[in-house]
């Protein structure tokens, strides 16, 4: 059986055709890169900004609006009015005397308040994200609600012609509240407290940062955005 020879001029030519190819495949994996490298990184990143949204609705209990960049990339959608953070129950007690031409009242009553501190989002709430940074401006929290869990009338005391009346007793009521609050001046405070700390224990798996700033509305100056349309 006659063997089949590649000739020298032949085997040079197949050598030069699979090193152009390999050439070709090469430079074009390189020049490509960049491209590749970009759809691969804005796939990433909108896929991280939408678990961050997904973090921050749940948290703040609405879809807040998203700038990247100085770029809005989701409009805000509120449902509720209110954002809750801090419940706690503080006991009062109120003790009055009322005089009246030498003759004296007296009414002492005993209440248990549940206060709730949070945010009230009918202000203006901001998210901005810089790389890595989540940056959230809130107005300062504040004593949202004062309810009344039970009460009781520990002291009814008439005076001789002085008696205690029934609007006697319900302004006193009405004044519990307010004393309750002034007793819990450091809620707000760790309101903001628990919900910075509790925002970042979500974001961090996400691989962010936070950065909240609690200030009053007239204080916020919202940088330029463009609209993704």
């Amino acid at each position: 059986m006659k063997r089949f020879r590649l000739s020298w001029p032949l085997a040079f030519v197949f050598a030069a055709l699979i090193c152009a190819a390999l050439v070709y495949l090469i430079f074009d994996r390189i020049v490509s890169w960049p491209e590749r490298a970009f759809a691969f990184f804005t796939h990433e990143s909108a896929d991280s900004i939408a678990k961050l949204h997904d973090v921050l609705a749940d948290t703040l209990q609405f879809r807040p609006k998203i700038v990247v960049h100085d770029k809005v990339v989701y409009a805000q959608s509120q449902e509720i009015m209110q954002l809750a953070v801090l419940a706690k129950d503080t006991e009062v007690t109120r003790e009055s005397d009322q005089s009246w031409l030498g003759s004296t009242k007296h009414i002492r009553i005993h209440a248990l308040f549940r206060l709730h501190a949070g945010f009230d989002l009918n202000q203006e709430c901001q998210v901005a994200v810089k790389g890595t940074t989540v940056n959230v401006r809130l107005p300062p929290a504040s004593i949202l609600s004062t309810e009344v869990v039970h009460w009781n009338v520990e002291e009814l005391e008439d005076g001789l012609w002085n008696k205690v009346q029934p609007q006697d007793v319900t302004t006193e009521l009405n004044a519990l509240p307010k004393i309750a609050r002034e007793k819990e001046t450091n809620l707000p405070r760790e309101a903001q407290e628990k919900f910075q700390r509790e925002l970042a224990e979500k974001l961090k798996p996400l691989g962010y940062q936070v950065k909240v700033r609690f200030e009053p509305p007239s204080m916020f100056q919202p940088a330029p955005v463009q609209n993704d349309r």
